[in-house]
């Protein structure tokens, strides 16, 4: 079972995309969030609203504390870790969705982003990192390639308070150093679908099930 008692989500309807509060989590059910308690199954159209920031669509949570306030932490606060058990169901045409984020707070760009993308038929699990804020790429730091549609996988992304980020792909693994242009910001997990294509009909988009998600500080 999946606590959402420590998520907010943002959901591909409304102008721009509505935001559910954490208290409202734990029973929200809808074609975008549908949550049978045993796994989430998170779908997000090419063709749904967006947050203002962004022009691609999304079902995708957003890590608060228990009281609803958004959480946010420093690189040198603990050891920060998001475990997620998923597969990838559906992709746009464009073929690539975002699975799960290290985002940082009034960053331009997130620090990492967990990619499926399908290309020719085949799928692979692409870890993207942006060395510094200010970069204008996000280059592939590390992938798993053959990963078939609704085929599960697992994944840990992990900060240490030295700065040492462990990400693992099927218990595979990279480890970086998080450059110092980072310190200052405050960091937060995201996990869901976040559809990268919005063009075409209502029935092209992102669609992902997680069975497992864990979110620690210690």
């Amino acid at each position: 079972m999946i606590d959402l008692t420590i998520w907010n989500i943002t959901l591909p309807v409304q102008t721009p995309a509505q935001v559910v509060a954490t208290k409202a989590m734990p029973t929200l059910k809808n074609p975008y969030f549908d949550n049978n308690g045993q796994r989430i199954v998170f779908w997000a159209p090419v063709t749904g609203s967006h947050t203002g920031k962004s022009k691609f669509p999304r079902s995708e949570l957003r890590e608060t504390s228990k009281d609803g306030q958004l959480r946010n932490w420093r690189y040198n606060s603990g050891v920060n870790t998001l475990k997620g058990t998923l597969s990838v169901n559906q992709v746009p045409s464009e073929g690539r969705v975002v699975a799960a984020q290290i985002h940082a707070k009034d960053a331009p760009a997130p620090l990492l982003k967990l990619v499926y993308r399908y290309t020719k038929g085949t799928g692979n699990i692409d870890v993207e990192y942006r060395v510094k804020p200010k970069d204008l790429k996000s280059p592939v730091i590390f992938s798993v390639p053959n990963m078939a549609l609704n085929k599960v996988f697992t994944y840990s992304l992990q900060m240490d308070k030295q700065g040492k980020l462990t990400v693992l792909l099927n218990n595979l693994g990279k480890q970086i150093k998080l450059d110092p242009s980072w310190y200052a910001y405050n960091f937060y997990f995201k996990a869901g679908v976040y559809t990268l294509d919005n063009v075409g009909y209502s029935n092209e988009g992102g669609k992902v099930t997680y069975t497992k998600l864990d979110v620690s500080h210690k």
